[in-house]
C-alpha cells in the first residue's frame, strides 16, 4: 500500500515537472516568428536551448515510461474531462483493450459497466474537487467478462494549482472476490445449519464421548448411519473439537455434484480448462486448507475419482484441472454415508484403500428408534424453533402427545420428526393444532398438540377456523368411540386412540352429546 502510494506521488510529480518544461519550450519556440527583432546570434543560442530542453523531456518521458511500464498494475492518465491520454502494457490484460485503442476514449466507460457510468461521473468531479480516491468495481472487458478490479486515483496539478487530471493504477481483485464470496456464502451455511446436538441418551452419549476422543486429533473420521440421523451436526462436533475449529469447515454433498464436474469441484480449474472455465478457480481441499472438509454421501463419489482422492488424501498434494502446478493443501477429512461401504468395496463400486484412509475412526450414529427418551427433548426444541422462526406462541406438547411420538418409528429419524414439528406449527397459524402423523398403524395416528394456557394477544383466529376445528374434533372423537366400541378409558379406549386425556375427553362427550354408534 506504501509503495502505490510513493508511486503515485511520484508520478503525479514527473507530471507536473512536465508541464512547465513544455510549456517553456513552446514559449521559447515563439522567438521563431520574430527573428527580426533579434541578432542571428541570439536567435541560434534560443533555438540550442529549445533543443536542450526538447532532448530533457523526451529523457524523462522515456524514464518514466520505462517505470510505468515495468509496473505489474494498469496505469492510466487522464486530463481534466477524464479522456485517456496514457494507458500501458498492462491495461491490455486488464481490459482486453491495447493502449493505442485506449487512448481518447473516456475511462469510466472502460472501467465500468453501463449501470455505473453515472456514478463514475459523480467520482470524476469529485476528484476535480482535489481528492484523490481508491474503490473496487467491476470492469467489462473488451469480450464481454467482468472481473473485479481496485482503482487508486490522484489528481495531478500544473504550478498554479489547477488540476490537470487523473493518475490512476488498476489491479485485479477477481482472485479475492470470489474467495471473499465463497467464505460468504460458507458462512451463510454454518449459521443456518449451525444447530445444537440434543439429547441426553446413551446411545448418543457413546456418540459425544467418541467425539471427544477423535476431536482434538488429525485422524480421518467416516459417520455410518441412516438418513436424518444428524450427521452433519456429528461432522461439525468433530471439526470444533480440536485445533482446527478456527479454520474453514466445508462442506460437499456429493451426491449433489454433477459426474463431469466432481474434479474441478474438489480440485479446482484454470482458467481455460474447458468451455466455461473464464477465470482461475480454487477447489473445495483448498478452500478447506487449514480446516475440515466434510464430504456427505461419500459413497456417491465416482469410480475414476477416487484414486485422485486417495492421493491428496496420502500426500495432501493436488493439481487443479487445467494446471501443471502442484499445490500443498492440509486438510482433516470427516466423511459420511449411509451406505454399506463394505459391500460396495466388496461389488468393486469403492476402493478398499480409500474406504480405510477414511475409516481410521468411524462413529456409528444410532437411528431415533434406538433413542426413543430423547425424542421430548427434540421435539421441545423443533417446536421452539419453529414456533420463533414463524411467529406462533403459546403451543405445548402434552405427556400422552409425547407418548404417542415415542412410539412412533420415525423412519426418517431426527428429519423426519423435525419436519412433523414445523408442519405443525405451520398449521397452528391458521388455529390447526395437529400434529400428522404418518398412518402407519396405532402409532401412526394424530398426535393433538394443546395451547400453553388459551390464546394469547397476537394469537389471531380467522372468522369460522374454531366452528371448523371443533367440527373436526367431533368427527374424530366419534370415529374413535365407534372404533372402541364405545370405550372412553383404558390403553384400547377412544380417548387413547387421540391422544387425549380420558376426562378431558369424557367431558366432552357429555357436552356434545355424542354416542359411540355415531
Amino acid at each position: 500500500m506504501r509503495m502505490h502510494h510513493v508511486m503515485q506521488t511520484k508520478l503525479a510529480d514527473s507530471a507536473n515537472a512536465l508541464s512547465p518544461v513544455r510549456m517553456s519550450a513552446q514559449g521559447r519556440g515563439m522567438d521563431d516568428g520574430v527573428g527580426e527583432a533579434v541578432g542571428g546570434g541570439e536567435l541560434d543560442r534560443l533555438r540550442q536551448d529549445r533543443e536542450a530542453l526538447n532532448r530533457l523531456v523526451a529523457r524523462r518521458e522515456d524514464f518514466y515510461r520505462g517505470v510505468l511500464e515495468s509496473l505489474g498494475e494498469g496505469v492510466l492518465i487522464t486530463n481534466a474531462d477524464s479522456v485517456i491520454v496514457y494507458a500501458n502494457r498492462r491495461m491490455e490484460e486488464l481490459t482486453g483493450w491495447s493502449p493505442s485503442e485506449l487512448v481518447g476514449r473516456v475511462s469510466y466507460e472502460v472501467l465500468s459497466p453501463p449501470e455505473l457510468h453515472g456514478l463514475m461521473r459523480e467520482r470524476l468531479q469529485e476528484r476535480l474537487g482535489g481528492r484523490g480516491e481508491e474503490y473496487e468495481n467491476e470492469l467489462v472487458r473488451r469480450d464481454g467478462v467482468r472481473s473485479w478490479i481496485q482503482v487508486r486515483a490522484v489528481p495531478y496539478r500544473d504550478d498554479a494549482g489547477r488540476i490537470l487530471g487523473t493518475i490512476g493504477t488498476l489491479s485485479c481483485i477477481q482472485r479475492r472476490k470470489e474467495l471473499e464470496r465463497e467464505n460468504d456464502r460458507l458462512r451463510e451455511v454454518l449459521g443456518e445449519q449451525r444447530r445444537t446436538i440434543v439429547g441426553t441418551s446413551p446411545a448418543l452419549m457413546k456418540v459425544l464421548e467418541q467425539v471427544r476422543l477423535v476431536g482434538p486429533t488429525d485422524a480421518s473420521v467416516l459417520l455410518l448411519g441412516e438418513s436424518g440421523t444428524g450427521k452433519e451436526l456429528v461432522a461439525q462436533a468433530v471439526h470444533e473439537a480440536g485445533a482446527r475449529a478456527t479454520g474453514p469447515l466445508v462442506r460437499v454433498n456429493c451426491a449433489s455434484v454433477p459426474r463431469e464436474l466432481f474434479e474441478s469441484e474438489f480440485f479446482g480449474h484454470a482458467r481455460g480448462a474447458f468451455t466455461g472455465a473464464v477465470r482461475d478457480r480454487p477447489g473445495r481441499f483448498e478452500l478447506a486448507d487449514r480446516g475440515t472438509l466434510f464430504l456427505d454421501e461419500v459413497g456417491e463419489i465416482p469410480l475414476e475419482l477416487q484414486a485422485k482422492l486417495l492421493r491428496v488424501l496420502q500426500e495432501g498434494t493436488l493439481e487443479r484441472v487445467g494446471e501443471e502446478r502442484t499445490r500443498r493443501v492440509d486438510v482433516r477429512v470427516v466423511a459420511a454415508t449411509n451406505r454399506d461401504l463394505r459391500a460396495c468395496v466388496r461389488a468393486g463400486r469403492f476402493r478398499e484403500d480409500l474406504y480405510y484412509r477414511l475409516s481410521v475412526f468411524p462413529i456409528e450414529l444410532p437411528p431415533l428408534r434406538e433413542r426413543r427418551e430423547d425424542i421430548p427433548l427434540l421435539a421441545a426444541h423443533f417446536l421452539r424453533e419453529s414456533a420463533t422462526r414463524i411467529g406462533v406462541r403459546g403451543l405445548r406438547l402434552g405427556r400422552s402427545q409425547l407418548a404417542q411420538l415415542q412410539a412412533h418409528d420415525w423412519p426418517g429419524n431426527v428429519r423426519e420428526l423435525q419436519n412433523v414439528i414445523e408442519r405443525a406449527v405451520i398449521g397452528a397459524r391458521e388455529g390447526g393444532v395437529v400434529i400428522p402423523l404418518p398412518d402407519r398403524g396405532p402409532s401412526g395416528r394424530a398426535a393433538v398438540m394443546e395451547r400453553a394456557s388459551g390464546p394469547e394477544p397476537g394469537d389471531a383466529v380467522a372468522p369460522g377456523v374454531l366452528d371448523d376445528l371443533r367440527r373436526r374434533e367431533r368427527d374424530l372423537m366419534r370415529s374413535a368411540l365407534k372404533a372402541s366400541g364405545g370405550r372412553i378409558h383404558g390403553p384400547d379406549g377412544a380417548a387413547a386412540r387421540l391422544g387425549m386425556r380420558s376426562t378431558t375427553f369424557a367431558s366432552r362427550v357429555r357436552r356434545w352429546g355424542l354416542r359411540s354408534d355415531g
